[in-house]
């Protein structure tokens, strides 16, 4: 008994994937059950499995209260006999697939744990021991026209998952979403055909173009975003899917290498997701400004911000999109209190006058608002996760300067939020769009003002 664990623990003999799964659900319950047991015994509370995939950057960065030290500090050194054991058994289960016994890191890595785990209970024996030059797997197509519809259709599909894990049960919108998951489209979708045919430049990019343009169809018809998102999103992921395609090009002659990066490239981007969408962030906040010269006084000026008429409707084309805009404003009282109530076409901002200096600035907090837009989309009442939070309006201002005795420059600005990564980016079209708001209604200022003058 004893030469038999002692042949089962060893790393240089290999576990089929039948056994690994059922010793890695054993010590997993094992496992649960003695932190169950301190838990409740030692420290009077309870201990959920949930509890192993919540929050992980306090558990990283060790951002736990001081009473909660003792009790993580325990569950740790508990840990240590089942760390030892799952690190020789993902060891053993990697050499009998054929891979590095490098990849064994990634069993340190919250939640990418699991998932490791997952992928080496599913791959096959001697999956990556082909010893042959140039053969490929045989699940892998003859015909170029149906490996090329295969390597796009299981690139796209794979990013689709990740996008319904990042959007709907993360409610994460980071970069690993926008700049991960189109790069991964375009370097597996043409890894994949390179497996089954050498390709050149001009192909690996048409097929990542095909499988940038898949995907973004695939996440309209399932209702995950609304085609103005999409088409915001299209530069950067056309040229991200273009950049993974480029690398996938250069290294189709290092088949080895990327076949043993592929599989763990679907468990790094989710578990980048997972630790964006926990990590405590600091939000920034962005301003926009935007100015305008008026061939009126200042005191003038300072009146059209009050007396503001309906604003006629948009003739840009992002605002018939649904991009929300102006209708009107109107002011409840005066001085600092006072109440702003700024009427968009789905809905009303309501803001609270912070700074009421007559004939010179006018700011304000937003305390409610409404959706940033409506989604174009071939279903009704689509609601994308991200209206809810990701872009925030915070504050906003009026700056009256005179520029002399009948000519006034009037400055809007809005601070906001912005939760969407690569937050550069983004920036680039919120900036875009809250110009065209600021310029449809100081423009409207403008009109009102000089026709009265």
């Amino acid at each position: 008994m004893f030469s038999q664990l002692k042949e089962y623990l060893n790393v240089s003999i290999p576990i089929d994937r039948k056994k690994f799964f059922i010793t890695g659900v054993i010590l997993f319950f094992v496992k649960y059950s003695i932190d169950r047991i301190i838990a409740y015994i030692f420290f009077d509370r309870l201990w959920w499995i949930s509890e192993y995939f919540k929050d992980p950057g306090k558990i990283v960065l060790q951002k736990f209260e001081p009473e909660e030290s003792r009790f993580y500090f325990t569950l740790l050194l508990v840990s240590l006999p089942f760390i030892y054991l799952g690190t020789i058994f993902c060891i053993k289960r990697l050499r009998s697939i054929g891979l590095s016994s490098f990849w064994v890191l990634l069993f340190f890595v919250p939640f990418l744990n699991f998932l490791m785990f997952f992928l080496l209970s599913v791959l096959p024996e001697n999956l990556y021991n082909n010893k042959e030059v140039g053969s490929s797997p045989e699940f892998f197509p003859k015909s170029k026209l149906i490996v090329s519809i295969w390597s796009i259709i299981f690139a796209t599909s794979i990013s689709l998952l990740f996008s319904i894990f990042s959007t709907d049960i993360l409610k994460a919108y980071g970069a690993s979403l926008f700049v991960g998951g189109p790069f991964i489209i375009g370097f597996t979708s043409v890894i994949l055909y390179s497996r089954a045919e050498p390709v050149d430049f001009k192909q690996a990019m048409l097929i990542s173009f095909t499988a940038i343009s898949i995907a973004g169809i695939l996440t309209l018809i399932v209702a995950l975003e609304g085609i103005i998102c999409l088409m915001m999103a299209a530069p950067l992921a056309y040229f991200l899917g273009f950049l993974g395609g480029g690398i996938a090009y250069l290294l189709q002659t290092k088949s080895k290498l990327v076949s043993s990066i592929l599989p763990f490239l679907f468990l790094i981007l989710p578990s980048i997701a997972y630790l964006e969408a926990n990590l405590d962030k600091k939000s920034d906040w962005y301003m926009v400004e935007t100015s305008l010269r008026i061939s009126a006084s200042k005191e003038k000026v300072w009146k059209g911000l009050f007396e503001f008429s309906d604003i006629p409707e948009p003739k840009e084309l992002i605002f018939n999109a649904g991009v929300s805009y102006p209708v009107r404003a109107r002011v409840e009282g005066k001085g600092i209190g006072a109440i702003r109530y700024c009427e968009f076409n789905n809905g009303v901002f309501v803001e609270e006058i912070t700074n009421w200096d007559e004939n010179n600035s006018l700011e304000f907090d937003v305390v409610r608002q409404p959706d940033a837009m409506k989604e174009l989309s071939p279903y009704k009442n689509i609601r994308p996760t991200h209206l809810d939070g990701y872009f925030a309006s915070k504050k906003g201002s009026f700056q009256l300067v005179s520029l002399g005795k009948n000519e006034t420059l009037l400055i809007g600005r809005t601070w906001f939020l912005n939760k969407f990564g690569p937050t550069t980016y983004w920036n680039v079209w919120i900036h875009w769009i809250l110009h065209k708001i600021h310029y449809r209604v100081l423009d409207h200022i403008r009109n009102s003002v000089e026709v009265s003058s």
